[in-house]
């Protein structure tokens, strides 16, 4: 499912389309959401644009980082642990 979201965020235009939200404190009208603008940053540096990515929320350069390696770390995983034959 992650992989699929940063596929999907590689291809998203961040600055070209009408900004919709599912978050449910922006929804009940607080201007504060500690995730809202994460998709948008990691977008933004998909697109080599670290400033606008950095604005949009400085963790999507962490999120860039640590979603990689956990794929990789939950597919090894997995597959040693699935990948046996008794």
């Amino acid at each position: 499912m992650w992989t699929v979201a940063l596929i999907a965020l590689v291809f998203y235009q961040p600055g070209h389309q009408a900004h919709f939200t599912v978050c449910p404190l922006n929804n009940m009208g607080f201007d504060f959401c500690p995730g809202c603008g994460l998709g948008r940053s990691v977008a933004w540096l998909f697109k080599g644009e670290i400033i606008q990515s950095w604005r949009a929320h400085p963790l999507g350069i962490v999120a860039v980082i640590v979603l990689p390696y956990r794929i990789i770390s939950l597919t090894i995983k997995s597959n040693k642990l699935y990948g046996k034959s008794n």
